[in-house]
């Protein structure tokens, strides 16, 4: 009888750790818990919505239920209809991603990458050839408090480097080309637009490979795909078909810029046609499953912490924000 207890106890011991250790799980054959009414997705206007213009145009039925897109201009209008429940799945910049796990008791999960570094350090200066040659300058920076801010100053460390913040990055691109400014980061679309305006202006760094340099390898993401932690609970084969159907158009996308931004312009998501197709190849579109980007998204996270914590909710994310 003792044994048997003893048998009992441990079973029990490993199903309840089982349970713990992979909330997210499900035995192949269980069913949904629910039929899903709709699947909604919420876009941001600009690069990150490239991909997925292949969605709107071959739209998705999951589980015999469509899905509904949502656009938004900024994260700050979606982060909150996410958080409410208006909105399943979204992207958001890596920072706003972890800040809202840690301060919204775990309300949404990482489910991916979807873009990584895609900054651009551009100059009409045809002698700058390193980071060592902006010392003693000025350069314009896109999102102050976001990640071009923090992966410049990682990278311009103890240089004598002034940032000034006080461009709009949509109107980066006209003022290099006016001559208003001759240093400035920024990110696609922005660095195409300035490029293909003048002649001078050119992609005088890339910064992508800089931070992989100091790094010892890798990029960093700029943007993740994530999802209310409950929907990802209640849902997972719906989650998972979505999360195949994203990769299929990031590999269609890149494979077919032309196509992927004709697709832009036709479903209004901020670009014209043609910066959305001349971007796609700077672009860095990727999918990235959360446990396998976990490692480069806590690098980039760390520099958050140590420039400005409350900008990730003070802590890195624990096991369970990566899906």
């Amino acid at each position: 009888m003792t044994r048997l207890r003893t048998k009992i106890t441990v079973s029990l011991f490993f199903i309840l750790a089982s349970a713990l250790l992979f909330p997210f799980s499900r035995r192949k054959g269980d069913e949904e818990s629910e039929e899903v009414q709709f699947l909604k997705v919420a876009s941001l206007n600009g690069p990150s919505s490239i991909p997925v213009a292949y969605l709107y145009e071959n739209a998705a039925v999951l589980d015999r239920a469509p899905v509904e897109f949502q656009q938004y201009a900024s994260p700050v209008t979606e982060l909150p209809k996410l958080l409410d429940g208006e909105a399943d799945i979204g992207f958001l910049p890596p920072n706003i991603a972890a800040k809202a796990y840690n301060s919204s008791n775990h309300a949404l999960v990482m489910l991916g990458i979807s873009g990584n570094g895609n900054l651009y350090l551009l100059s009409d200066d045809p002698a700058l050839s390193s980071i060592g040659g902006l010392a003693g300058k000025t350069v314009a920076v896109a999102g102050q408090g976001a990640t071009p801010e923090y992966v410049f100053r990682y990278l311009t460390e103890g240089m004598d480097v002034a940032s000034d913040y006080s461009v709009q990055t949509a109107e980066l691109a006209a003022a290099l080309v006016s001559g208003k400014i001759h240093y400035a980061l920024v990110p696609e679309p922005f660095a195409t637009v300035a490029t293909s305006k003048s002649a001078s202006v050119r992609r005088s760094l890339d910064i992508q490979k800089l931070y992989g340099e100091k790094q010892g390898g890798g990029s960093y993401p700029m943007t993740v795909m994530v999802c209310r932690a409950d929907f990802a609970r209640k849902y997972p084969g719906t989650v998972q078909k979505f999360l195949n159907s994203y990769k299929k158009a990031t590999d269609w996308t890149v494979s077919h810029p032309k196509e992927a931004g004709a697709l832009v312009e036709k479903h209004t998501l901020g670009l014209k046609a043609d910066v959305a197709a001349a971007a796609v190849p700077n672009a860095n579109f990727v999918w990235i499953p959360a446990r396998k980007g976990r490692d480069s998204m806590e690098k980039l996270l760390s520099l958050f912490l140590s420039f400005a914590p409350e900008s990730v909710g003070g802590v890195l994310p624990d096991d369970g924000f990566y899906y």
